[in-house]
């Protein structure tokens, strides 16, 4: 299988950059292409396709620990969104990428993000949990959770790749840096790294 994440992990590559890991096998990173200090990535070290392949009781685990995410990020860089293009059977669809990962971005304004995708896709279809995924997609989708306890879920088709940093993009007003692979933003992956790894050394030592 050609997937840049497992071939980071097998390498060990990407596990210097790991910020926190759960019980469960899923680790927070920051993310190559960090639009904004605090960008963030929350995925499984296995390989699987889109949370929705997550088991619901395994899901359900994943749900609170994105959350204890989010909250870790959102005390120090304000407001944070998470979402997910989940394709199903490597099916891309928004993805760039047929890893499973959720993204944490820090967004000035989150019902902008949520308006957005309105814009392309209508009104989103309203979950009670990240961990109601699995029961409700059918093929690939869009998954969106502007602030903790909203989630919603599209269908993927009309939304273009990597929609999400598309659209923080041009709420940042960097809407031309978007793309990852051209503007990696190094500077805000290592001061994310360094910053969330110190609040948790000093929310440990507490």
């Amino acid at each position: 299988m050609d997937c840049q994440f497992c071939t980071e992990f097998t390498a060990h590559e990407g596990v210097a950059r790991i910020i926190t890991a759960t019980g469960d096998g899923w680790v927070l990173l920051p993310t190559v292409g960090a639009l904004a200090p605090g960008y963030c990535l929350f995925m499984p070290l296995r390989h699987l396709d889109a949370a929705a392949d997550v088991a619901p009781a395994s899901l359900a685990r994943v749900a609170e620990e994105a959350e204890r995410m989010r909250a870790l990020i959102q005390a120090r860089y304000g407001p944070v969104i998470l979402a997910e293009h989940g394709p199903r059977d490597c099916e891309l669809g928004a993805s760039c990428c047929s890893h499973c990962h959720l993204h944490l971005i820090p967004v000035p304004d989150p019902d902008q993000v949520t308006a957005a995708y309105e814009r392309t896709g209508g009104p989103g279809r309203r979950l009670a949990s990240l961990s109601d995924l699995p029961a409700v997609v059918d093929g690939s989708y869009l998954y969106l959770s502007p602030r903790p306890g909203e989630h919603y879920h599209w269908p993927s088709a009309g939304f273009a790749r990597q929609f999400v940093r598309r659209v923080c993009a041009n709420q940042l007003g960097i809407g031309a840096f978007y793309d990852w692979r051209d503007h990696p933003f190094a500077a805000n992956r290592a001061r994310t790294f360094a910053e969330l790894t110190a609040d948790l050394h000093t929310a440990d030592a507490a």
